[in-house]
């Protein structure tokens, strides 16, 4: 009995050795669609939709690297727009509803040389606020370009859920 439950230990360490020897690789960005575009056409075409938050790029005074949904502290983050109306989800649950419109920058700021697609939001019960994300799109990903808009936030990538 006792040489049954030594080999069965020593088999349970063995695996979990195995187990151990596994490391961490470091993360491979998704690669991005060679058909990425600005054009405006485009984009309202194919920005409506379910989109899932997958990676970001992000560069502060304390961090450069690539955050996912799996990176702790991160939550996973979905997104829903439709008709006029953009949708936030935390965890899967609702978080926030606003406005929005695709506009071009210069609208906003009258420079005429501001040429950069946006989401422009508001909030869907007052109106009020506002919200400015360049971004670029193709059929099946979506780049919100914080980090024009932000000293925190990086490039998000979404992908059509």
């Amino acid at each position: 009995m006792k040489k049954q439950l030594l080999i069965i230990f020593v088999g349970l360490f063995v695996c979990s050795a195995c187990d151990k020897d596994k490391t961490d690789k470091p993360y491979v960005p998704i690669i991005r669609c060679p058909d990425m575009t600005r054009n405006m056409d485009t984009i309202n075409n194919y920005i409506r939709g379910n989109w899932e938050w997958v990676e970001e790029y992000r560069v502060t005074r304390t961090f450069q690297g690539w955050v996912t949904p799996n990176t702790p502290g991160e939550n996973h983050l979905s997104l829903k727009l439709y008709g006029d109306t953009l949708q936030f989800f935390t965890n899967n649950r609702p978080d926030s509803f606003y406005n929005f419109r695709i506009r071009l920058l210069s609208d906003l700021t009258n420079y005429p040389d501001d040429s950069l697609p946006i989401i422009y939001y508001t909030s869907f019960y007052t109106g009020m606020g506002g919200g400015v994300i360049p971004i670029k799109i193709c059929k099946n990903q979506l780049l919100m370009q914080h980090q024009y808009v932000s000293s925190i936030i990086g490039e998000r990538l979404w992908i059509r859920k």
